[in-house]
């Protein structure tokens, strides 16, 4: 956790430095024992960071836990503006796993009602994609992710759930031998007429031919669906990679990679017509798996989970409610697992250990970072 971050969490202990801020990011001042009470669990919830930094891997992602819980309720509080008396007192998530599972095929289920859901739902509204516009100004568009009533009993594998991390992929796909269910994606205004949206990707795999780019593209809608309404224009070769490009022009499938409709040029391939569609969807209809984080960043493209797309943030609390778990009711499995140890009869069960320091490492700045980017929106960069 990065000291900006620290320094901007104790601003907003602050009552009478929340109180506007919550007012300009919610639309409603709290009162003076609300205001307290969120900055309680803001203290709170830093504190438990603050512990974790200097805590030995063996207790830390429990106390990571309970620190993400703090913020969590803090910005539950500011969007509802009640006493806390008045919220959930459950989790709102089950550990299923079996008895002798390893760590990667944990599970957890995601019950009726509780923190999670409460958290989901606010940070839900939350969700959004951001860009540059023609006047250089930062812009933001909100893309709800899935609400919690979409949610009621699904479950996952912490496995499944680290493949959804942003920034943590190249890791995982080093560790599991497979794609990751996250990648990153660039969304731009394209200057040429109002409205008009890109969306680029980046392929290690290099397309030789018609045939090689319908596989990456195809490869690409498979696991981030919303590219299917998007039309592809361009494809092309740069920095080692396949670099191929989408707008926000309805996407009929019709032919889309025939010789006339997709023109070969110099081993690059354009469409036919190049004109500005005059038809265009907003593109907040097929950006519901897109998501930037706060207080701004790069964006990225998240595998939905049946038809619910999951906020990044929401991910990180599935991931560390496991891992919470896992230290207090499996402290066995996790000693075995960090000792990179190998026993009669227990086989190694350190293959995630390095995934799991990664994602430690990044949500004890990411959830932070969203708390200071979500309370105080003139920090905000995309406000």
């Amino acid at each position: 956790m990065s000291g900006a971050y620290w320094n901007e969490c104790r601003f907003l202990e602050s009552s009478e430095n929340l109180k506007p801020l919550v007012k300009s990011r919610f639309g409603r001042e709290p009162s003076t024992s609300v205001a307290r009470e969120i900055s309680a669990c803001l203290q709170q919830g830093r504190l438990f960071y603050e512990a974790a930094a200097g805590s030995p891997l063996e207790i830390r992602p429990l106390q990571m836990f309970y620190g993400m819980v703090g913020f969590s309720k803090a910005l539950i509080l500011a969007n509802h503006l009640r006493s806390f008396s008045a919220g959930r007192q459950a989790h709102g998530l089950k550990d299923i796993s079996r008895g002798n599972s390893r760590i990667a095929n944990l599970r957890v289920q995601i019950t009726n009602a509780g923190t999670f859901q409460d958290f989901n739902d606010v940070i839900s509204d939350l969700t959004r994609v951001c860009y540059i516009d023609k006047s250089t100004k930062r812009r933001a568009i909100f893309v709800p992710s899935a609400k919690s009533d979409k949610l009621r009993g699904v479950e996952l594998s912490f496995r499944e759930i680290l493949s959804r991390v942003p920034i943590v992929q190249d890791l995982y796909r080093m560790t599991f031998r497979e794609e990751a269910r996250t990648e990153f994606i660039t969304f731009d205004d394209d200057f040429r007429a109002p409205g008009l949206f890109t969306v680029r990707i980046d392929d290690a795999e290099i397309f030789t031919d018609r045939e090689s780019l319908r596989g990456i593209v195809c490869r690409w809608r498979k696991r981030f669906p919303f590219l299917t309404a998007w039309t592809l224009t361009t494809a092309d070769h740069g920095w080692g990679n396949s670099i191929i490009i989408f707008r926000n022009e309805r996407n009929s499938g019709t032919a889309e990679f025939s010789e006339e409709r997709l023109l070969s040029q110099d081993g690059t391939f354009v469409l036919s017509e190049q004109r500005i569609p005059s038809e265009l969807f907003p593109p907040e209809e097929a950006l519901t798996s897109v998501a930037s984080s706060y207080p701004g960043g790069g964006n990225h493209t998240i595998s939905p989970i049946g038809d619910a797309c999951l906020s990044e943030y929401s991910i990180h609390y599935l991931a560390l409610f496991l891992l919470s778990s896992l230290v207090r009711y499996r402290p066995q499995t996790w000693m075995h697992a960090i000792s990179r140890s190998v026993l009669p009869g227990v086989p190694a069960d350190d293959q995630v250990i390095s995934l799991i320091e990664r994602f430690l490492e990044l949500n004890s700045d990411a959830v932070p970072a969203m708390i200071v980017g979500i309370l105080n929106p003139p920090r905000d960069d995309y406000a």
